[in-house]
């Protein structure tokens, strides 16, 4: 049985200051959740809908509950909907804590991605899903990039979330100070695989604000500025765009060049 109090306490985590409050956040959705349950994710709590329950492509899903200690609830559909800030409700949501904020550990030299003034939460969040996917497993959002767990971006990373590390208000200049590469995709830079780039060092790739694109701050901090060459027509490639295709490239080029 879920109370008033806990509906309230559910819907006010779409806000950030609550997230903050309350140290948790919402997940939404049967995939980023199962990700979170594979994750051993602490003081997860799972709400779902008796349709959701008796939904037949759920069963696996829900034998994979059993033998956990989950909290489980089931809730109304005119509840979940007070719960969720989806147009159209998943019919399972959950909340966990916030992972605690530690400095970054930069001696353990491992590559990075980092995230300048993105604003949109499905660019964050497909970015964060990539980085996972390359197994970039560091990021770091600068200050004004949009909250990595406001439920949109946590919608769009399908789970991401809980293989990554996430790092907010980082200051590039902690990339320069320990001898990182810094690489920021410009349209104006060099094709990858043009540059002098070696893998003797890890980098970050730096990734800007959707309309402005790197700070001008930030600019003067870059190794080296790549693009992705145009062989067709258009202006622009959306960010979360270029992040895949750079994230793709570098990982193989880097690879490549550490075999040699």
């Amino acid at each position: 049985m879920i109370t008033k109090t806990e509906i309230k306490k559910i819907h006010s985590l779409s806000k950030k200051k609550y997230r903050k409050q309350f140290e948790k956040f919402i997940i939404e959705g049967i995939h980023p959740i199962t990700e979170a349950i594979k994750s051993a994710t602490p003081n997860l709590k799972i709400y779902m809908t008796d349709s959701f329950l008796q939904h037949p492509k759920h069963i696996r899903f829900l034998q994979s509950l059993q033998n956990t200690n989950y909290i489980l609830t089931t809730v109304q559909d005119s509840i979940m909907k007070k719960l969720s800030d989806a147009v159209t409700p998943p019919g399972i949501i959950a909340t966990c804590s916030l992972p605690k904020q530690d400095s970054p550990d930069f001696s353990k030299r491992l590559n990075w991605i980092y995230l300048d003034r993105i604003r949109d939460p499905g660019n964050l969040g497909t970015l964060l899903r990539t980085s996972a996917w390359f197994h970039v497993t560091h990021v770091a959002l600068s200050p004004r990039c949009i909250d990595p767990y406001n439920p949109k971006v946590v919608r769009s990373g399908m789970g991401a979330h809980f293989h990554l590390s996430i790092y907010n208000n980082i200051d590039l200049s902690e990339y320069k100070t320990h001898k990182f590469t810094i690489i920021g995709a410009d349209k104006k830079g060099t094709p990858l695989s043009n540059t002098a780039l070696s893998g003797s060092v890890p980098w970050v790739l730096v990734l800007g604000n959707e309309v402005h694109g790197i700070s001008l701050k930030n600019i003067p901090l870059l190794d080296c500025a790549v693009s992705i060459p145009r062989v067709g027509k258009g202006d622009s490639l959306n960010v979360a765009i270029v992040g895949g295709i750079l994230l793709h490239q570098m990982t193989s080029f880097f690879k490549k060049n550490e075999e040699t």
